[in-house]
């Protein structure tokens, strides 16, 4: 009888799942063959095998969509099972030993089955929203990320990785469009340090002028200019990696013309500190995690008193020169950067005086602005200029101070001189550095001063570090298996000195530089 009953499920199971017509089989329905319940074994064999799930463990956990089915599968027979909450979860016998199950409601429940042995099994069962839909539409909207959503109640969870930090707002807006609450656990994958190297520098316009250049020229590819007299600064500025300078249309008398590059760039930068045309007030390098502030400051501090009814109040007002960094990483080789330099220097003709009490004044520059690049591309804030005049006075001692008539034996000369401050930034990304990464001894430390026996008599300029806890003997059996020759110098090792200096064999020897 309980075959019968098993039999007329499976027939009723399976007419449901391959769509045909037919009245419902009873439960109780007597007479089926065995080619029917082998017509209805082949057709379970051919559901996707995500469907099946192998009962083997007394306890297991399985969990499933709403309005989907799975089909649980036992070695023996399964004569009995209890369902705790059918509300949640419906179960039906296709099969001896394999029951379906399909969730009804979210929720979590437990089946209970038992085999021909009276052995208990307990699958605990976990009925999710269907949340496939909006899974789908966060993969076609956003390929790069592996993300998913589970739902709880009215909210859901998004967990995951993104690739692009702006990728992590589009799948929770998304998100949100089917639970008005959402659990944001999705973390951004790659490097999230920015090395931030950084040139402010002050530029004088007016000795630029006339040295000859103008910079009124402009090409997206680089930074174009114009020579009026093509000597060392020209040739400084040619880089050999990159060629002569690209010659450009020639603008009234000038006599030469230049486009500059990256590496050209850096040639006329020092080209320009070299003919005293640029002043480089600071060269900070910043490291800097994703969207936390990084800052830079050289200078000082002023106090000045500030009067109130207490007494007096010693204030500090910063000056120098500074520089506020905050980089955002928003994809593969992309940063935004917000960036904020600022100059400022003590002015006493900036000051006042407050019942008594003398209050400094400040000269200050500054600029804040935000770009979005590629790691490794140099961006430039420049506009920021100042006058500043300068007067002199020679004169013949005693004559050129009488009035009226000393102005014939002295001369007086008035220069006013434009700065402007031009800041270059280059962001690069970095990271922490495998163990084999490391180099060895640590910067700077692969090598050391020769002792008085290595630099007057073999004329050894700088050894490697060789040295272990005897010293250098090369005999003992520290230094021996260390591969140290009877001096202490390694087999391998690469010491420079003057030519034709003789050494142990194998050790490679390289002239000085000139």
């Amino acid at each position: 009888m309980i075959k019968k009953r098993f039999a007329a499920h499976a027939v009723a199971c399976l007419l449901l799942v391959a769509g045909t017509t037919g009245s419902p089989q009873s439960g109780h329905a007597q007479g089926l063959s065995a080619e029917s319940g082998r017509a209805g074994d082949s057709m379970l064999a051919s559901t996707s095998a995500s469907v099946n799930y192998n009962v083997t463990q007394p306890v297991e956990r399985l969990e499933m969509i709403v309005k989907s089915s799975r089909i649980l599968t036992l070695d023996k027979r399964v004569p009995r099972f209890q369902v705790h909450n059918e509300q949640i979860l419906g179960a039906t016998p296709v099969s001896q030993n394999q029951i379906q199950v399909h969730g009804k409601t979210p929720g979590t429940t437990q089946l209970n089955l038992w085999d021909a042995d009276d052995q208990l099994y307990t699958v605990d069962i976990v009925v999710l929203a269907d949340a496939r839909e909006v899974e789908g539409i966060l993969g076609s909207q956003l390929p790069m990320a592996s993300l998913r959503v589970t739902p709880i109640n009215q909210s859901a969870i998004v967990s995951g990785t993104v690739t692009n930090v702006d990728d992590v707002d589009r799948a929770v807006a998304i998100v949100e469009q089917y639970y008005p609450n959402v659990v944001n656990n999705i973390r951004v994958v790659g490097v999230q340090q920015v090395l931030l190297h950084t040139k402010i520098m002050e530029v004088s316009r007016t000795k630029l002028r006339d040295f000859g250049i103008d910079w009124g020229l402009h090409n997206p590819g680089g930074i174009d200019g114009v020579v009026s007299a093509p000597g060392g600064l020209v040739n400084a500025a040619a880089s050999p990696t990159s060629g002569a300078l690209s010659p450009v249309a020639l603008q009234g008398n000038a006599r030469a013309a230049f486009t500059l590059g990256s590496y050209n760039f850096e040639a006329l930068i020092k080209a320009l500190r070299q003919n005293d045309l640029i002043k480089v007030l600071a060269e900070p390098t910043v490291v800097a995690t994703h969207g936390r502030p990084a800052r830079f400051i050289v200078g000082g501090k002023v106090p000045y008193l500030i009067p109130s009814q207490q007494g007096v109040t010693v204030n500090y007002e910063e000056f120098g020169t500074s520089v506020d960094f905050l980089p955002f990483v928003v994809g593969p080789g992309r940063i935004r950067l917000e960036v904020r330099p600022e100059v400022s220097e003590p002015d006493p003709s900036r000051g006042l005086t407050i019942d008594g009490t003398s209050v400094p004044g400040f000269r200050s520059r500054y600029v804040e602005t935000a770009v979005e690049m590629d790691a490794g591309q140099t961006f430039a804030i420049a506009g920021l200029l100042q006058s500043r005049t300068e007067a002199s006075t020679s004169a013949i001692p005693f004559l050129g101070e009488l009035p009226y008539f000393g102005a014939a034996f002295r001369r007086v000369t008035e220069t006013t001189n434009e700065i402007e401050l031009l800041i270059l930034v280059t962001p690069e990304f970095v990271g922490a550095m495998d163990p084999h990464e490391v180099p060895r001894g640590g910067p700077g430390l692969n090598s050391m001063s020769p002792t008085d026996n290595e630099l007057y008599l073999k004329g050894h300029i700088e050894v490697p570090v060789y040295r272990g806890g005897c010293g250098n003997c090369g005999q003992c059996t520290e230094c021996t298996s260390a591969g140290l020759y009877s001096d202490g110098i390694p087999a391998d090792a690469v010491i420079p000195q003057a030519e034709g200096t003789e050494v142990a064999p194998g050790v490679t020897v390289l002239a000085p530089a000139e």
